[in-house]
């Protein structure tokens, strides 16, 4: 069995082979959804999630059914992390075994948590990945703890100022467990943001096996006016009764 710097080696250089995702309004292919596929590239990853309640439980099992390794970290309830990881097959650690695991990391736990989840885990993320799901709600969903200066994904890049740091808010974990977005005609837009060309590539193709049609937002502090689109979202389904099975979608015209 390969070693896991042999296996790194192999998902970075798998990458250079993926097609390019899709350049938003252009029509040089027919269908504006086409990429290679990631297992017949090889293109199968160790993901460590840090916060693994209803988005971290919910993204990793979805991953694991798409053939990734997953291992789960961080959550108030030691019984839910099991549970999480007995539906995907996958494993549960600390924070630091997670973070060592990962080729990729997902990040999303609460605001208020952030320090706690990333206490002494930066050592441990230098060069990788790292997903940052962190919208920095109010707890009382009124608003945001940050404005346009800064955001959410930069404070946490800050905080691992060594990792390859992407923004990607995923949305609600109810509509995730439902799968009621793969029932649609059209796939909802999801955006993402970061610095890292090859970072984003990865997280690119995470998200389009999800189901989701990714589009690049540009640089990480794109992640300043991502993130008061998601509290818009949060807005609309709980204050305007919408409810979380509502997505948006990116139109060329």
């Amino acid at each position: 069995m390969p070693d896991s710097q042999s296996q790194g080696s192999a998902w970075r250089t798998n990458l250079c082979e993926l097609k390019p995702l899709r350049n938003f309004g252009t029509a040089e292919d027919e269908s504006p959804f086409q990429v290679a596929s990631t297992k017949e590239k090889g293109f199968i990853v160790k993901i460590g999630i840090i916060g693994s309640g209803n988005m971290g439980g919910c993204l990793g099992k979805l991953w694991s059914r798409a053939g990734h390794h997953v291992m789960f970290s961080f959550t108030l309830d030691p019984k839910a992390l099991d549970e999480a990881a007995a539906s995907a097959g996958g494993r549960v650690g600390t924070v630091i075994d997670a973070a060592q695991f990962g080729d990729v990391v997902l990040v999303a736990v609460p605001w208020t948590a952030i320090d706690i989840a990333l206490k002494d885990a930066a050592p441990a993320l230098a060069g990788k990945v790292v997903i940052s799901c962190n919208n920095p709600l109010k707890a009382d969903l009124s608003g945001l703890l940050l404005g346009t200066e800064t955001s959410g994904a930069e404070e946490v890049a800050r905080r691992l100022s060594t990792a390859k740091v992407v923004e990607a808010l995923f949305p609600f974990a109810q509509q995730l467990q439902s799968g009621t977005w793969q029932a649609t005609k059209q796939r909802p837009t999801q955006f993402y943001c970061g610095d890292d060309a090859d970072a984003k590539r990865v997280v690119a193709t995470l998200i389009d096996e999800l189901g989701f049609d990714p589009v690049d937002a540009g640089p990480l502090t794109s992640a300043r006016f991502l993130e008061p689109l998601g509290m818009l979202m949060v807005q609309l389904a709980y204050r305007q009764g919408m409810g979380v099975n509502i997505g948006m979608q990116l139109a060329h015209l």
